[in-house]
């Protein structure tokens, strides 16, 4: 169930000896790296869904820290509620292909699959002044795109992978862009009846030319929030909405919208390779491969102390176990990881201190299939794992398994 590409690297096979049943019982594996990074932190290429459609180019985004607090939106009582479309109305600009056609996740491919097609306008004539839509890249999540008018847009996230529901989480790019000019968004099919943005959030809006010319990320942007039940249910489900309106800063840019601060298994890929470059911080921190996940992506674990040449001593270290962003569109928990990390990982008295005192012990990405995939909670087992903490199915949710055996030794 491989990639081709997996083909061409020579494997082995050990011998593994399982205790079961009071007997010992040998069995093949397929070996398990050990390093997570190569000894020139090289980054292992991100595996997808087999039918996964992506496209090949690589979003990046600068880290900005605002200088004031992020503005909260007061709500007036008067924002617009717009309903949804009947099936036929309106012009379909964006349509992904349908990533949950399989029942369950099979197997996976580096790079996933390249889109064959875009969706666009039905007349050429409207091209004009039509934003362009994608979100299939790391974390994207967008379903379907229907133009209402020449301002205004109606958007249907996907569900988690393998389920009918979970859309909380969404991340997607748009171009095409004039600036000035009133647009309404309304994302139309959210699951949960409460949200934060009846209590002051705004989305978040990045412009690549705002960050080329004045160095400004993400920005919380948007007026007319409102979040409401609609006239939208399914098999039972009611659907809620996210409606904001807001102005492009630039012609012809190219803008993202998503629901919080993105942070991507590249991401953590990256920064993990920062460290294992850095000769100071890679003295007392070491980077191994946890297990695989289903797609066969790597989960990390970090090993963080001051090496002691007293032997005993190291033995008699207390473990602190630490593991982030096992629901996938929860990324405010890397971004807390990553403060951890930096702080830990620095030249302070307490963070040096702490390093003589115990071994930290780290998963930063209990979940990079999900992450990867844009989902919202769950992996590709189509489950929540936060829920399946005491399983004992080691191949369905493999980065649980491995931390709660980490944790008994």
């Amino acid at each position: 169930q491989n990639s081709f590409c997996d083909q061409l690297l020579p494997r082995t096979t050990q011998i593994l000896l399982e205790y079961n049943s009071g007997k010992w019982v040998p069995r093949l594996r397929e070996p398990r790296d050990l390093y997570g990074l190569s000894s020139t932190a090289d980054l292992h290429l991100v595996r997808w869904p087999h039918q996964y459609e992506v496209i090949r180019e690589k979003i990046k985004h600068i880290e900005w820290i605002p200088s004031h607090p992020e503005p909260l939106y007061n709500p007036t009582g008067l924002e617009f509620e717009p309903q949804c479309l009947d099936p036929g109305e309106g012009a379909v600009v964006y349509l992904a292909d349908e990533a949950n056609k399989d029942p369950n996740f099979r197997y996976s491919r580096i790079g996933g699959c390249f889109p064959s097609k875009q969706v666009l306008p039905q007349s050429w004539n409207d091209w004009d002044n039509t934003l362009i839509f994608e979100a299939r890249f790391e974390s994207g999540n967008l379903q379907k795109v229907v133009k209402i008018n020449d301002f205004e847009y109606q958007l249907t996230l996907r569900t988690d992978l393998y389920t009918n529901k979970h859309t909380q989480w969404y991340y997607f790019q748009v171009t095409n862009t004039q600036a000035g000019i009133p647009y309404r968004f309304t994302i139309v099919n959210f699951t949960k009846p409460t949200s934060l943005y009846n209590r002051g959030m705004r989305p978040l809006l990045y412009s690549e030319a705002e960050a080329k010319i004045h160095k400004v990320g993400w920005q919380r942007t948007g007026d007319q929030i409102k979040y409401y039940k609609n006239n939208f249910s399914s098999d039972g489900h009611q659907y809620f909405s996210l409606t904001w309106t807001f102005q492009f800063p630039h012609d012809r840019d190219t803008c993202y919208f998503a629901h919080c601060y993105p942070y991507t298994y590249s991401n953590l890929q990256d920064y993990l390779s920062a460290i294992a470059r850095d000769p100071r911080r890679s003295k007392f921190c070491k980077i191994r491969i946890l297990c695989h996940s289903l797609a066969r992506n790597i989960v990390y674990v970090l090993t963080i102390t001051n090496p002691l040449q007293d032997f005993n001593r190291e033995k008699c270290k207390s473990a602190v176990i630490l593991t982030a962003r096992v629901h996938p569109g929860e990324t405010n928990s890397s971004w807390m990881m990553k403060g951890f990390l930096d702080y830990l990982l620095g030249d302070s008295d307490n963070a040096q201190l702490l390093r003589d005192t115990f071994i930290f012990k780290v998963v930063p990405m209990l979940n990079p299939d999900g992450v990867i995939v844009g989902n919202y909670r769950c992996s590709l087992a189509g489950k929540d794992l936060n829920r399946n903490y005491r399983s004992d199915l080691k191949d369905s949710f493999p980065s649980i398994w491995y931390t709660r055996s980490m944790i008994k030794r």
